[in-house]
């Protein structure tokens, strides 16, 4: 597994598609400055705008980003016809494609730091009085916690579309929809059981006070992911097997 993993990450450095991702996330933040300082009586601060990218960033950008990349690097297994000398080396389909899976959480990684990054740096850029130590921290903390819960969120789709060759991008389409239609359940207490809001709560993301927090429940639904997704693979493993 280990050398798989490693082999992932040497195949990345050739992924062009990797600047869309930084350019995806990039725009995040920068439409998040467009709209804090175009809101009328906005206050213009550095946690202000730390709100508007994670606001982004779960139900605009970060959805489709990781399922574009990730299932981008598993449909390169189809299209350049590796697949079928990889699996006779002997590597079973469940550990190719979680060696995969646990790369693209370097995906995440890498974004939640240049999220943070540039975040921080347009804060500057903008005269944000209220930089210090202690907002950057809750900055990145809650960064770091909505952008993990978007990419668990996500497994089970890039998992069930990368099954065929280039039915990855329907994956990349309905995962915009999944984090678009977090925007309408983030005002209500559905907030603790929608996948993608579910950062929010763990981060303590502010919202009203008619919204109540949850994270016991939020906790399950995760849970519930994760290990469907294993599940998923399990049994895509063993179809595979036995055709």
């Amino acid at each position: 597994m280990v050398r798989l993993i490693k082999t992932e990450f040497l195949k990345y450095k050739r992924y062009n598609i990797l600047w869309l991702g930084i350019v995806s996330v990039l725009f995040s933040i920068i439409l998040a400055a467009f709209q804090l300082a175009g809101t009328n009586n906005s206050v213009v601060s550095y946690a202000g705008l730390s709100e508007g990218v994670i606001w982004n960033h779960f139900s605009l950008f970060l959805p489709f980003t990781f399922t574009l990349v990730v299932g981008y690097s598993i449909n390169r297994e189809y299209t350049d016809f590796t697949l079928k000398n990889i699996l006779t080396v002997p590597v079973s389909k469940f550990r190719l494609i979680l060696s995969k899976l646990i790369v693209g959480y370097g995906l995440v990684i890498f974004e939640w730091i240049f999220s943070f990054i540039v975040t921080l740096v347009i804060a500057g850029i903008m005269n944000c009085a209220d930089i210090n130590f202690n907002s950057c921290l809750i900055s990145l903390e809650q960064l770091f916690i909505v952008s993990t819960c978007c990419y668990i969120a996500v497994l089970p789709v890039i998992v069930i579309t990368t099954r065929k060759q280039d039915k990855f991008l329907s994956g990349v389409i309905f995962s915009f929809f999944y984090g678009f239609c977090g925007i309408f359940l983030a005002d209500g207490n559905l907030i603790n059981l929608y996948p993608m809001t579910t950062g929010l709560v763990f981060s303590n993301y502010a919202h009203d006070e008619k919204v109540v927090y949850y994270p016991a429940l939020s906790t399950s639904v995760m849970v519930i992911i994760f290990i469907g997704t294993i599940i998923l693979l399990k049994v895509f493993n063993r179809q595979h097997n036995d055709i």
